[in-house]
């Protein structure tokens, strides 16, 4: 059985988002599931400004997330926080991912369901 790990994308740093999304594809890579929550300013990665995100020497976010999204495959989950896109003002249709939108409520379900819960 394939493990599942959950991740909890809450901030809008450039190296938490970064680093989120970094070890979101070590842990696909090594044949698990990943489930990802985006909230609040975390939420700005599922956008096309993920083109502007990126640390001294690296790519941009989104070239690391299209790299998750295609080892990954199905082993992918990724969903929006309902609540964070209200109070940032972001609408799915800005979403460039494919992206469920959902409440807490999933995450709490989800991550009681993983291995392990990372907060970035």
């Amino acid at each position: 059985m394939t493990d599942m790990y959950s991740f909890m994308m809450i901030s809008g740093n450039e190296e938490k988002m970064m680093m989120g999304v970094i070890t979101a594809i070590g842990y696909a890579s090594s044949g698990n599931k990943v489930y990802m929550f985006f909230t609040m300013d975390a939420l700005r990665a599922l956008t096309a400004e993920s083109e502007k995100i990126s640390l001294n020497g690296t790519k941009n976010l989104k070239y690391y997330l299209d790299n998750l999204v295609e080892l990954a495959g199905e082993e992918l989950e990724m969903t929006a926080c309902e609540f964070g896109m209200r109070v940032k003002n972001i609408h799915e249709d800005q979403f460039i991912y494919k992206v469920k939108v959902s409440g807490v409520s999933e995450f709490a379900l989800k991550s009681s369901q993983s291995k392990a819960t990372l907060i970035f």
